[in-house]
């Protein structure tokens, strides 16, 4: 709010200003807080076209980031390079990048909260404040690291689908995948990362332990990540998957494709981060905040849920209902003995 000039203060009862006096001349109100912010922020726009271009690294859709490239250039001129990557590969890039003092990536997307974490407190990231943290429809608290240098920005819902083609009787839930007529003709995916790994245990938690088991009998084909597995799922390479998007979109579209939703899904939270050797520090400031502005949201949260309510292209899911990843669970000791055994059962 602005901040507006003291009132003036009448002289004290039975006491006359002395003669000659004039008042002292009225003191000029500050600039306010607001008026700060905004032209601060102002400055950063400006910086940002002069850099002219920013890079994203992400595990998100491959259309989505596209989409969401071509959105940001269409408001600021400014372009959009897109790395796509499973989490394990873009965490990778980025320490190689930090190793040789060669930095490329400015954003960066992924869904493993512990790595986010660890390198928060290694001082990785750029600590923010984005105009998009204000909007009362998101949710600072919740989605705003502790430190306020990664955020919520949406979140994948995987789930399980079928080839309408090849399983025309389709799936109620993920024990469906159990069918002996199924066997050899199922996709799962590598607990390749701690987000991944948190997927299975999702399972293990809703149907039992001895469901990773019962699926491993099923001797299925193992895909890095839900793109490549959706892709095999229209294709025929496979007539069931358990780590899907929702397939309502290709569906749309004409592929045999359809798919459920167990109660409650599993999803996993998308945090965004601008690294601190960012090459454009003012173009990715704004981009993660463009990332959180309702159109923003309609491009990145496209079949995904949003990180704000009432986006058209989102699912009828927000990320304050997507389950939250427990840290204590997935350490790396965590998840190196979990991916052994499950090698052992899969491969």
């Amino acid at each position: 709010m602005p901040t507006e000039a003291p009132a003036a203060t009448d002289a004290p009862a039975g006491t006359e200003a002395s003669a000659g006096t004039e008042a002292p001349a009225a003191t000029a109100a500050p600039a306010s807080t607001d008026d700060a912010s905004a032209a601060a922020w102002d400055a950063v726009v400006a910086a940002a076209k002069e850099e002219g271009s920013v890079t994203i690294y992400s595990s998100q859709s491959p259309d989505n980031l596209n989409a969401l490239g071509e959105k940001f250039e269409d408001e600021y001129g400014i372009h959009v390079d897109v790395f796509r990557a499973i989490d394990s590969d873009l965490q990778a890039k980025i320490q190689a990048e930090a190793d040789t003092n060669s930095p490329v990536a400015d954003v960066v997307v992924q869904a493993s909260l512990g790595w986010e974490v660890d390198k928060s407190a290694a001082g990785t990231f750029t600590k923010l404040d984005l105009p998009a943290f204000d909007n009362p429809d998101y949710d600072a608290e919740l989605n705003v690291s502790e430190n306020g240098d990664y955020f919520a920005c949406n979140g994948a819902v995987l789930t399980f689908g079928w080839n309408t083609d090849l399983w025309p009787k389709g799936l109620t839930d993920y024990p469906d995948l159990l069918d002996p007529e199924l066997k050899g003709k199922i996709g799962v995916i590598e607990p390749a990362a701690a987000s991944i790994m948190d997927f299975w245990l999702y399972l293990e938690d809703k149907y039992g332990k001895d469901f990773t088991d019962k699926l491993a009998a099923q001797e299925p084909r193992i895909y890095p990540s839900s793109l490549p597995m959706g892709e095999a799922l229209i294709s025929g390479e496979i007539s069931a998957a358990s780590f899907v998007q929702v397939q309502a979109a290709a569906k749309a579209d004409g592929a045999p494709v359809d798919s459920g939703l167990s109660d409650p899904a599993w999803g996993a939270i998308f945090n965004a981060a601008v690294l601190a050797n960012a090459p454009h520090p003012n173009a990715a400031m704004l981009l993660a905040n463009f990332m959180i502005t309702a159109e923003g949201q309609e491009a990145i949260s496209a079949n995904a849920a949003a990180s704000l309510p009432n986006i058209e292209s989102s699912l009828d899911i927000t990320t304050d209902q997507i389950r939250r990843q427990d840290l204590s669970l997935l350490t790396p000791d965590a998840l190196a003995a979990y991916q052994e055994r499950w090698n052992s059962l899969f491969k």
